[in-house]
C-alpha cells in the first residue's frame, strides 16, 4: 500500500510553505486525498514530482538519449524564453548529466565559468550530480559554486529521458557570508581572476519567494511541452520508417509483376 505524506512532510520536501502546497492542489501540479479534515498525498506521485525513482528502483530503464535524438533548436528557443522571462538559466541535460542544449539566460559569473575549459567541466559535472540523485531531495539543489538549481524530469512512455536543469540563482533569504566562500574556493581552485569573479557575482540573481515559486510552477510546464515535441518527434520517424518500408516493397512487387507478364 501506498505511503500517505502530511502536508508539513510534502512542504518540507518542495521546500515551499502550507499556502503553495494548496495553490498545486487547486491548479491541478499535485494531487491529494482527504482524510478527515487533513490532506494527505501518495509518496509515489511526491517522488514523481521530484523526479525520484518509484518502487525502489535506482537505476534508469529508459536509452540514454542523445544530442542526435533532441529536437535542440526548438528545446533551446523555448528554454531561452522561459529562463529569460523569469531571469535565471537553464539547460537540458540526459540522465547522465550530458549537454543536450547550450545554456539559456547565464548570468555574468556563470559566463564566465563556462568560457573556461576546467570550471565548464566542473558545471557539467555539478549537472550530472543533480540528474543522477535518487534519493528523496529538496526542490532546490546547491551546485560546486553555491548556487542553486532545480530539475524538472522530460518523459517518453512514462519515463525519464532527460532533466530541464534551472537555476543560476540563490534563493533568499541565503547565507551570504556562505556563498562568498564558495565563490572563493572556486576562484582558488581554478586560478580565476578574483576582482572579474567579484564584479560578476554581484549580477548573481537571488530569487524572492514568490519568483521561486514561479519556477516550480512553469519548469513542469516547459518540460511538458518538450515531451510534446518529443512525442511528435517519435511519431514522424516512425511514420517514415514506415514509408520507406512500403517504398522498398513497392518496387519489388513491380518487378515481380513484370516478370509474370
Amino acid at each position: 500500500m501506498d505511503e500517505l505524506l502530511t502536508t508539513k512532510q510534502v512542504q518540507d520536501l518542495f521546500k515551499v510553505d502550507r499556502i503553495t502546497i494548496y495553490r498545486m492542489l487547486n491548479d491541478g501540479r499535485i494531487k491529494g486525498v482527504k482524510v478527515g479534515n487533513q490532506w494527505r498525498f501518495a509518496r509515489s506521485e511526491i517522488s514523481r514530482l521530484l523526479g525520484e525513482p518509484i518502487n525502489g528502483e535506482n537505476e534508469p530503464t529508459a536509452p540514454i538519449i542523445k544530442v542526435n535524438d533532441f529536437p535542440v533548436d526548438c528545446v533551446e528557443r523555448l528554454q531561452g524564453i522561459f529562463a529569460g522571462i523569469l531571469g535565471v538559466g537553464a539547460i537540458s541535460v540526459n540522465l547522465e548529466g550530458e549537454p543536450l542544449t547550450q545554456p539559456s539566460f547565464s548570468n555574468p559569473f556563470c559566463r564566465m565559468m563556462f568560457l573556461n575549459p576546467e570550471t565548464r567541466k566542473a558545471c557539467q559535472e555539478s549537472w550530472k550530480k543533480i540528474a543522477l540523485k535518487t534519493t528523496r531531495n529538496p526542490a532546490f539543489h546547491v551546485c560546486h559554486a553555491g548556487l542553486c538549481y532545480m530539475r524538472s524530469p522530460i518523459k517518453m512512455d512514462g519515463q525519464n529521458v532527460a532533466w530541464l536543469v534551472t537555476g543560476q540563482f540563490y534563493i533568499a533569504p541565503h547565507n551570504t557570508e556562505k556563498a562568498q566562500e564558495a565563490i572563493t574556493t572556486v576562484v582558488r581552485k581554478y586560478n580565476l581572476d578574483h576582482k572579474e569573479a567579484q564584479i560578476a557575482t554581484q549580477e548573481i540573481p537571488i530569487l524572492k519567494h514568490a519568483q521561486q515559486e514561479q519556477v516550480q510552477e512553469w519548469a513542469p510546464k516547459v518540460t511538458e511541452t518538450v515531451q510534446s515535441m518529443l512525442c511528435e518527434r517519435s511519431d514522424l520517424v516512425s511514420r517514415l520508417e514506415k514509408i520507406a518500408e512500403i517504398s522498398a516493397i513497392h518496387p519489388s512487387l513491380k518487378n515481380n509483376s513484370e516478370k509474370g507478364d
